[in-house]
This record gives structure tokens, C-alpha cells and sequence, in this order.
């Protein structure tokens, strides 16, 4: 885990690197305790997943695909967290940000932060030539454009006295098998793809900083 110097960002960024996601958890909700206690500061998470399942407030057990008896067969977690939205899969070809933040520098406006944030993983998708839709509600997320099942990213905040955890997730090169033990959404058909199913020659480490500079020029007040 190393903390990142990006200067002008009105944020501290650490890099964590491939986690366990209970550790990684963990370590979100120290910091956001610390937040609601008056103290740190606004704090950046970026990582990666070992394979896990996480299951949101919204969630229903209907869309995990495998039992648990399955998961854990292929080396896949199963967590149940205090998120808002459903299921998500997390596995090592996806990154994740996780913004401990505080809204008041926002506009106190949580759905227009998430909105923000899913803008943030189309323009990065869009850099490499990939059209693809944010949308809000029960699918909310990040779609590619004219495959309406296809789901390129995820999103899904907790929010107490106006300072955020959990985040976003944009999946660059997701293990196909793992990825369809969950139904995305609750939507009949729906599949969470890769941008490395439409874009050749796409490096993770690329997206990665793409991802970094996007979400500083969206979310820094330097």
C-alpha cells in the first residue's frame, strides 16, 4: 500500500494495490470513522479485488447465480456490506476506487457525486474509442452503448453525516466464468463485460492512471 503524490489534488490518494476485500474493508471503515470523528482528511482509495461477491442493501439473493458452497469452490468470497445497490462481483482485472469524502464540499448532493463519479469511468472508457451510458436507478452504472446488457462499471455509496465510502468499480479484463456467477442489475440477460472484450491492446496500469487523472479533474478543488 503506498500513498500516491498527485500534485494540486485537494485529496490524499493511496494506492493499495491487490487486496483481500474484508482487509480492504477494513481499512475504509477506519478512515471514514475517523472522518465522522472530525478527523483525516479526505482520503482516495484505488485497488484491486482478489474474487469476491459483494452484496448490497438492495440486493436480492436471486441474483447470485452460484451458491456459496460454488464460490468458495472457485476461490470467490461472498460479503455482504452496507452499500447502496445490489450485487456486484469484484475479481483482479477490475479497479475500484473508493472516495472517503466529504459532501459539504460537494453540494451536499449525493446522487450528483455518484452521477460525477460514473462520468469519471466513461470518460475513461471513451478515451479508447469505447461509447458507453451512465445510467441511475435500479441499473444504475456504466453500460456500453447499443448492447443495453452489457455492463462495463458499478456503483453503490454508503453515506452518514455527509461523508462517503465504497465507490466505484470499471472492469478492464474481468475473468468471464467468475463474472456470471451473478446476474448485474436483476436484469434477465444482462452480463458485466470487460473494456477488453471491444478494445485490443488495452494495459491495466494505463487505465489506471486514465482513471486517476479523470477523477482529479472532477473532484479536485486545487
Amino acid at each position: 500500500m503506498k500513498k500516491l503524490d498527485l500534485s494540486g489534488n485537494s485529496y490524499k490518494v493511496i494506492d493499495c494495490g491487490l487486496t483481500r476485500y474484508r482487509e480492504n474493508y477494513e481499512l475504509q471503515k477506519e478512515l471514514f470513522t475517523d472522518r465522522l470523528k472530525g478527523s483525516g482528511e479526505d482520503t482516495l482509495l484505488i485497488t484491486r479485488h482478489e474474487p469476491v461477491v459483494t452484496m448490497g442493501k438492495s440486493g436480492r439473493k436471486k441474483d447470485l447465480l452460484a451458491s456459496k458452497e460454488i464460490l468458495a469452490e472457485r476461490g470467490i468470497d461472498y460479503v455482504e456490506v452496507d452499500r447502496g445497490g445490489g450485487i456486484t462481483y469484484h475479481g483482479p482485472g477490475q479497479l475500484v476506487l473508493y472516495p472517503i469524502f466529504d459532501l459539504r464540499q460537494y453540494g451536499k448532493d449525493l446522487s450528483d457525486f455518484v452521477r460525477r463519479l460514473g462520468l469519471v469511468a466513461k470518460n475513461v472508457v471513451e478515451n479508447f474509442g469505447l461509447k458507453a451510458d451512465y445510467r441511475e436507478g435500479d441499473e444504475i452504472g456504466l453500460w456500453v452503448r447499443g448492447e443495453g446488457t452489457k455492463k462495463l462499471g458499478s456503483l453503490g455509496l454508503r453515506v452518514k453525516k455527509w461523508y462517503t465510502m465504497h465507490g466505484l468499480a470499471l472492469n478492464v479484463s474481468l475473468d468471464q466464468e467468475n463474472a456470471r456467477t451473478i446476474r448485474p442489475c436483476g436484469i434477465a440477460g444482462a452480463e458485466l463485460v470487460s473494456i477488453t472484450d471491444f478494445v485490443e491492446d488495452v494495459e491495466l496500469d494505463e487505465v489506471k492512471r486514465l482513471l486517476l487523472v479523470k477523477f482529479s479533474s472532477e473532484f479536485s478543488r486545487g
